[in-house]
């Protein structure tokens, strides 16, 4: 088996912390580790091939805290495509070495219990060779509008329960419902033989593959310039959009692991315990006074201070894209603007 982690998000709701130059999986959120940290320790006893996929401009940060990583294990990206083309990618580079069992895992969740998940895995992996696909679901524990379903079969074939359907970040009433019905989350962990996924993309996904296959190929040629305008042609669309919803014969398996994507503030808090006696969590190096401030998370860091109600967290991402498309304000823009005058030397008169 082969693991492939990926470690290509930006983490925008878990801003100011996790940014564009250090994303939420390069963080201490939970422990004196990085996320990818430790989920690097939970599937080392899995197998010896591990594999990264990141954006070129943070492997320096996966060599630095992965550091029993073999250099050539880490496969870089121009930029950032999202889960489809990562894994498309790296499938295609697989399969011309043999087409091992893999495991793509993002590298930014957690799991309570490492040996459950493990279990969890290896039972996908035996499934891997029967269907195009092994997703690992997760019962939910409460409807939750930032993670994906999945409906299954109520027939089990095997290793693994087919799956019917996939659903993307519903409203609240729809995953409301879906609880009810007893859908699962999807943990976004796909286990796959790599010449079955490709066989399903090239059904379903056609363009997206042959695209990704002329980026590979000019890789191979040496064509590094070229490569890299192709990657970044391709769209940013996740394996779920790109494949999995269109996908056939996929088939699904129970992770009961204690599983949380840390996607949230909440999920922190619910991770870390809160840091008061009012529900809040609070992260910072500096004294935080929050009278009457409740259910809330309290964030400073170098790069900005959020005050945000639990209840909110849905408005972060957008407000976060504001702040990034606005620019630089205040006195930081004043500076840059003198600056920019001198370097010029056209004085306002």
């Amino acid at each position: 088996m082969r693991v492939l982690l990926l470690a290509g998000g930006a983490g925008t709701r878990l801003w100011p912390l996790s940014t564009e130059q250090r994303p939420k999986q390069f963080l201490s959120l939970l422990s004196a580790d990085s996320l990818i940290a430790q989920t690097y320790e939970r599937v080392r006893p899995l197998t010896d091939e591990i594999f990264v996929a990141t954006a070129a401009r943070h492997a320096p940060l996966v060599r630095k805290q992965l550091r029993g990583l073999s250099a050539r294990r880490i496969l870089t990206e121009p930029c950032r495509r999202n889960s489809g083309p990562a894994i498309l990618s790296a499938a295609l580079h697989f399969e011309s070495e043999g087409d091992p069992v893999t495991a793509a895992i993002p590298s930014d969740q957690t799991a309570a219990d490492p040996e459950a998940f493990r279990r969890a895995i290896v039972t996908a992996s035996k499934a891997a060779d029967s269907a195009s696909v092994v997703v690992l679901a997760v019962p939910p524990t409460r409807p939750e509008t930032d993670f994906g379903y999945l409906e299954l079969s109520s027939e089990i074939a095997g290793e693994g329960t087919e799956v019917v359907r996939f659903i993307e970040k519903p409203g609240s009433a729809e995953a409301e419902s879906y609880v009810q019905s007893g859908f699962l989350w999807n943990a976004g962990i796909f286990v796959f033989r790599p010449s079955r996924l490709l066989a399903e993309a090239r059904r379903v996904a056609a363009d997206l593959l042959a695209r990704v296959e002329a980026y590979r190929a000019a890789l191979a040629k040496g064509r590094a310039k070229l490569a890299d305008e192709l990657y970044a042609s391709l769209p940013a669309i996740s394996i779920d959009y790109g494949v999995m919803e269109k996908a056939a014969h996929v088939r699904a398996v129970p992770l009961r692991a204690g599983w949380s994507d840390v996607g949230t503030w909440r999920a922190v808090r619910d991770l870390r315990g809160p840091s008061d006696d009012r529900g809040n969590l609070i992260v910072s190096e500096k004294p935080v006074l929050a009278p009457g401030v409740r259910q809330s998370a309290i964030v400073c860091s170098d790069n900005g201070v959020l005050v945000l109600p639990f209840d909110r967290e849905s408005e972060l991402k957008a407000a976060v894209e504001r702040l990034s498309n606005r620019g630089p304000r205040g006195p930081e823009k004043a500076a840059r603007a003198r600056a920019g005058t001198r370097k010029s030397g056209k004085a306002k008169r």
